[in-house]
């Protein structure tokens, strides 16, 4: 794997690998555990969305939890890498390339909505107006995709344009969003003819924000199911911690239990990660992302393998 942030790879700060923390500088003292997610969204602090989950974390380990801002993907990949974070929230690629850099870590569980199945979809969307009818008319335009460690923002995406005789990297006028909203919002805007998202995206998060409109883009393109995205540990952790994490994300990480436990006062206002729809969480393995892999291998994916 060719890294973007090779430069920076296992000895810059968290600042200069992308990342940052909410309390202002990681400890070495054992005391303090440093948790990271990929950014899912671009232009806002997600640090608000993850306190619930952050208070229960503590409760549980009895460590006080630093949230690392990142910039970008790379940033949580290098920094679990590197050993400079401690617990992460991934996207499943960006979980499947940090272990495949030699990042020491387990995956604890994945994300589940109430009632639903730990898989999601990539959604390939176009304006309201387009005369594209499906990923074929993708060919020659502007797309936007996510980042290149995004498994439904160009993983999967990929795979689909290749599925359709398109070269991902020379068919279309590639444009890296760095989100999945800025990819969603830049369709609306027209800056680009057609993108890629996670379904929740177009589904229900923009437009539970007041950022989209129901019926401003028409998603002409699904991928097939994707697993869920994964929270992972580093395996040096002391066993009781790792224990103590293990049990927060499969027994205590859903809404209804953290209302029991006074961490929320109600579903409605409780959040177990960014995402509002996220429920709860269920255990996974590593091998729960080998079809990750699978699609890395299918599309020659020079990112998928080792560095």
């Amino acid at each position: 794997m060719k890294r973007t942030l090779t430069a920076l790879a296992m000895i810059g700060a968290l600042a200069a690998a992308g990342c940052s923390s909410s309390a202002g500088g990681a400890a070495e003292d054992g005391e303090v555990l440093r948790f990271a997610a990929v950014p899912t969204e671009q232009n806002i602090d997600p640090t608000a969305s993850y306190k619930d989950i952050i208070a229960l974390i503590e409760k549980n380990t009895g460590k006080k939890v630093e949230f690392v801002r990142s910039t970008d993907y790379n940033a949580v990949i290098e920094g679990m890498v590197s050993g400079k974070i401690d617990l992460a929230e991934f996207g499943p690629l960006s979980y499947v390339l940090a272990k495949s850099n030699g990042a020491k870590i387990t995956p604890i569980a994945s994300m589940v909505e109430k009632g639903g199945k730990p898989t999601y979809e990539s959604y390939g969307i176009v304006p309201a107006n387009s005369k594209i009818t499906d990923i074929n008319g993708f060919k020659g335009a502007k797309v936007c995709f996510v980042d290149p460690g995004s498994t439904s923002g160009f993983l999967f995406p990929s795979q689909g344009l290749m599925g359709a005789g398109i070269d991902p990297k020379t068919g279309v006028q590639a444009v890296m969003a760095g989100g999945h909203d800025n990819s969603v919002l830049s369709v609306v805007d027209g800056k680009c003819e057609a993108g890629f998202s996670e379904s929740g995206m177009v589904d229900h998060i923009l437009i539970d924000k007041g950022k989209l409109k129901e019926g401003q883009v028409k998603v002409v393109w699904k991928s097939e199911p994707i697993p869920m995205s994964p929270v992972a540990m580093r395996d040096d952790l002391p066993a009781d911690v790792k224990t103590a994490l293990q049990q927060t994300y499969t027994k205590d990480a859903n809404k209804d239990r953290m209302v029991q436990l006074g961490i929320c006062k109600d579903t409605e206002n409780c959040a177990v990660t960014n995402d509002a729809a996220v429920w709860s969480f269920q255990a996974v393995t590593d091998a729960t992302f080998d079809s990750v892999r699978e699609v890395c291998t299918a599309t020659k994916n020079e990112q998928c393998g080792k560095a």
